[in-house]
């Protein structure tokens, strides 16, 4: 029987609604496949059975295998992910280990890590209208640029770096208008209850940098991370305070309260970036023992310590992305981290030299672009199909042309004609 407009609408608001989610085990498997597809790359590369520059290869190894543990094999993620990793063990172990020749100021791990998790959003923010993409993986109702920041606090005033801060985020700011109006304009389906009735994630990216600069200040005494653990830590005792109960329970009545999750959850993500600022100094420096978080713990210079750890959370309190709380910003500084720290030891088995993965490199160097190129693309094929009910094969067909587009096209950018677009 054939539904209006405003039925599928709401049809669709149902659909990413109440989702209670899935376990932490699931989502880390999920996404350990990328570190299987890594070590893949490199052993295919290393013993010569793909080219280093294969577009094609590198699509059906790193952004495949993702698509499918995210949708229709979501059952079979483990074994997909152990299936990969066995491949790459076996062929590693018929070649001498090899390390690199030179030494490169690029991490390929990062460029891994960075482009991974922006081809899992992609992925994620179209699949998720479909059948076939597990309501455990979608969002619960109740992707770190480190070296900007490292001497705002000693070689700028705080009014140039303020200035300077916010002329960064106001094309970002000005893309989360631009697609509030839109949405509105075409009357495309909604989940009040992530933002807000007009918040958007684009508008929390654009007031990331103005909050980053002015707390960064507060550098000269104590690092990023000890920053980000006190935003953090208050945000959660006014959660306790009775914050948490507003945010879920209190009525939409003015601006402030309609978009009472984006404003809130804000001072989360905010601890979280400045955490990750600290991960990224450390990274970003030859010797992990002189940062200032290194020294206060007492880690001492070490020419065989690795830079990175495994971290493990188990947060005592209920988890909640709606609000980004302190056992959420746990638990995602904890995931991301413990992803890099697989990367680097998935790399630590083969030399890796250059900036890694070329169609990875391209998605990072337009990452932004890319993002919002995602963002065009679910929009278009949303108002055009009705994806709600696509059966499988058709799903699956779409999401594949899907992400062939917004990976070819920063790689076309790039690789062609050496483009780099800058917001």
């Amino acid at each position: 029987m054939e539904i209006s407009e405003e039925e599928y609408k709401l049809a669709k608001e149902a659909h990413v609604a109440d989702c209670t989610g899935g376990s932490v085990h699931e989502v880390s498997i999920a996404c350990a496949s990328l570190v299987s597809s890594h070590m893949l790359w490199t052993s295919l590369v290393q013993n010569q059975y793909i080219a280093a520059d294969s577009f094609a290869s590198q699509f059906c190894i790193y952004v495949v295998p993702i698509l499918t543990c995210l949708t229709i094999a979501a059952d079979y993620s483990t074994w997909i992910t152990i299936g990969m990793a066995t491949i790459a063990f076996y062929l590693s172990s018929s070649r001498p280990k090899t390390t690199p020749q030179t030494q490169s100021n690029y991490k390929s791990f990062l460029t891994v890590y960075r482009a991974g998790t922006m081809i899992s959003t992609c992925i994620a923010i179209l699949a998720v209208d479909f059948q076939f993409f597990p309501r455990r993986f979608a969002k619960v109702e109740t992707f770190v640029a480190s070296r900007a920041y490292l001497d705002t606090a000693t070689n700028e005033n705080v009014l140039k770096s303020m200035i300077k801060s916010v002329r960064s985020a106001f094309p970002i700011l000005v893309l989360g208008f631009a697609r509030f109006f839109l949405t509105k304009g075409v009357n495309y389906q909604e989940h009040n209850s992530e933002y807000g009735l007009h918040w958007n994630f684009f508008i929390t990216l654009g007031f990331l940098p103005p909050f980053v600069t002015l707390i960064g200040f507060f550098r000269k005494i104590v690092p990023f991370s000890v920053l980000g653990l006190m935003v953090i830590t208050i945000y959660q005792l006014a959660l306790c305070q009775g914050l948490q109960e507003w945010i879920l329970n209190a009525p939409r009545i003015d601006l402030v309260s309609a978009n009472k999750e984006g404003i809130c959850s804000f001072f989360g993500y905010l601890g979280i970036f400045l955490i990750g600022l600290e991960c990224g100094i450390c990274i970003f420096q030859k010797d992990i023992s002189k940062s200032k978080l290194s020294r206060s713990i007492g880690i001492q210079e070490k020419s065989d310590i690795k830079q990175l750890v495994w971290v493990e959370s188990y947060p005592g309190y209920y988890v909640s992305r709606r609000m980004a709380n302190l056992p959420y910003t746990f638990w995602v500084i904890a995931f991301n981290l413990s992803l890099i720290s697989l990367l680097v030891l998935a790399e630590s088995r083969n030399g890796i030299e250059g900036r890694g993965p070329a169609m990875l490199d391209a998605i990072n160097i337009n990452g932004l672009f890319t993002f919002l190129l995602a963002n065009i693309l679910t929009g278009s094929i949303n108002l055009s199909y009705r994806t709600l009910y696509a059966n499988d094969f058709t799903a699956s067909i779409i999401n594949l042309i899907y992400m062939l587009i917004v990976t070819a096209v920063p790689w076309i950018m790039w690789r062609r004609y050496n483009l780099r677009i800058k917001f």
